[in-house]
């Protein structure tokens, strides 16, 4: 008896950021999202090379889901690995960027993991702060990017 409490596993305290407006701004059904965004994915033909960077917009999927996909339309997965999605705070007044304070994306498509060591690297320099979780799952900006980035980016 005694002795120190155990340790809590690394799943037990990773902090996933929920996918907080799916089943509303679009759907929280992995499959149907899935066929979704590749059917509007299929319906566009690439007018250009591969992208490096995106600008797309992020309203609700039955407002921007069709025009979105002429941006993801553009990504060659092979070769990246990492992604940086930015967006603007619509609630929440920032005077710098803010990186999440979560482990990982949920969406219905399944997790994005982040990358915590590029957070870290971009906290100290000062021009970044931490969203905490309950502002973070309030904005829809940056969420409404990532179901498409795990379908152009096959799930890697």
């Amino acid at each position: 008896q005694g002795g120190a409490p155990p340790t809590p596993s690394a799943a037990a305290t990773m902090r996933k950021r929920k996918a907080s407006h799916a089943g509303s701004w679009y759907t929280a059904r992995g499959p149907e999202l899935a066929s979704q965004l590749q059917n509007w994915l299929d319906a566009v033909a690439p007018s250009a090379g591969t992208a490096r960077a995106l600008i797309a917009p992020h309203a609700g999927y039955s407002y921007s889901g069709p025009t979105a996909a002429h941006a993801y339309r553009h990504i060659d997965p092979t070769g990246i690995t990492r992604v940086f999605v930015l967006g603007p705070s619509h609630h929440v007044y920032m005077k710098n960027c803010a990186v999440t304070a979560c482990d990982a994306y949920e969406t219905p498509l399944g997790d994005i993991p982040i990358d915590r060591a590029m957070s870290a690297q971009l906290e100290a320099t000062g021009e970044f702060g931490v969203m905490d979780s309950s502002t973070d799952e309030d904005e829809h900006s940056i969420e409404m990017h990532l179901a498409y980035v795990h379908q152009a980016m096959r799930g890697q």
